[in-house]
């Protein structure tokens, strides 16, 4: 594909709920800079433009805040957009904003091609409350509305299925626009944590939600049992609901001394680039940015092979260690086994060449037409 002459720029737009630090949110910022690469006229409308990746939002893009409080709250605002604007194509992620686009395209009757992008398990993930069981029930009739669905993993795909069978000839698979020039640069950086900057120990890092599926519980326990064998520490990137309990978890376990839970970072990717192994421990994903990032990076990767998405991106085990969901003794056998392997350059360059920000937004591109 030829990169477009600015002055005959088409128009894309990019739905997401917010700038807060979630991994589809970052996905689609690091898709909407290669656009502007390319020389395309990019708007990002965010339902209300609060969160830490409000600086990272590339030069040449232009925010449209809707300024609702909630995701549904703004459809009546993105109608409008489209009626004005007429992108040539609606691109959204996050399951609610998946909805919203495709419901308010239809309602505008603009010939804008909506291109969703599912980044969960939509059958595994919970429906905890009411308003998550409501969107699951109307995703379907939403998603049949796109002109198309990007399945971030063949898991994802085949949940999208089970989901609505019908859905299956618009969903394709593309990798996720992670590895931009951006993150490597921000993996140069310095960190003035001095468990790295002054590293005296192995570190262990994981990155992610503080939140009950992502595994946060085991991996303490499994990260006690592999301080039995090796003087390591542990340190957590990210924030959520469960900081308290797990923080309270911390010192039950007695490992106060080596564990950090250093909340949001700006930039994680000099922790990852820093770091002498990555572990993920959740119970089910939908492709974890965390860990092509920190096998990009360099750093050993164990996770739990959970449905969906690590297994596929460690090629069933070829580029990192997977262990059975929830099984803390295999989590820390694991661990204790990687950290005393050599570092391999293969993982690193797959990554790279796999995830690479430039083909996906190709590829994401070819689903609209351009």
């Amino acid at each position: 594909m030829t990169d477009v002459v600015q002055g005959s720029a088409p128009l894309i737009a990019i739905f997401i709920p917010s700038v807060h630090g979630g991994g589809a949110e970052r996905a689609m910022i690091v898709f909407a800079g290669e656009l502007v690469r390319k020389g395309y006229r990019v708007d990002l409308v965010v339902t209300k433009f609060e969160g830490f990746l409000r600086e990272f939002v590339p030069d040449g893009v232009r925010v449209v805040d809707l300024d609702r409080p909630k995701t549904m709250a703004a459809l009546p605002r993105l109608v409008r957009y489209l009626k004005e604007h007429q992108p040539r194509a609606l691109y959204s992620t996050i399951m609610n904003a998946n909805v919203v686009a495709a419901l308010a395209a239809r309602m505008a009757k603009v010939q804008t091609r909506v291109i969703i992008r599912e980044s969960n398990a939509p059958v595994s993930s919970p429906k905890n409350t009411l308003f998550r069981w409501v969107t699951y029930k109307a995703a379907p009739f939403a998603y049949r509305m796109s002109q198309g669905i990007i399945a971030v993993s063949e898991g994802v795909a085949e949940e999208l299925s089970a989901m609505d069978h019908t859905l299956s000839e618009k969903v394709q698979v593309i990798p996720t626009p992670v590895i931009s020039e951006e993150v490597l640069t921000q993996a140069e950086e310095s960190v003035d944590h001095p468990w790295f900057a002054h590293k005296e120990k192995p570190v262990v890092l994981s990155a992610g939600r503080l939140e009950g599926h992502k595994g946060f519980s085991v991996l303490l326990k499994s990260f006690k049992r592999l301080r039995a064998r090796v003087d390591a520490r542990l340190v957590v990137l990210g924030d959520g609901s469960r900081r308290h309990q797990l923080l309270q978890e911390v010192e039950r376990l007695g490992l106060g001394r080596d564990v950090a839970f250093l909340g949001f970072k700006r930039n994680p990717f000099a922790f990852m680039k820093r770091a002498d192994l990555f572990v993920l421990a959740s119970e089910y994903e939908g492709l974890p940015n965390v860990i092509v990032q920190a096998m990009a990076l360099g750093a050993p990767i164990v996770s739990t092979d959970c449905k969906t998405g690590p297994s596929e991106i460690l090629c069933n085990g070829k580029y990192g260690r997977l262990v059975p969901v929830g099984d803390e003794v295999a989590l820390a056998k694991a661990m204790h086994e990687t950290l005393h392997e050599p570092r391999g350059e293969e993982a690193s360059r797959y990554a790279l060449a796999r995830y690479g920000a430039a083909e996906a937004a190709r590829e994401y591109l070819a689903m609209a037409g351009l």
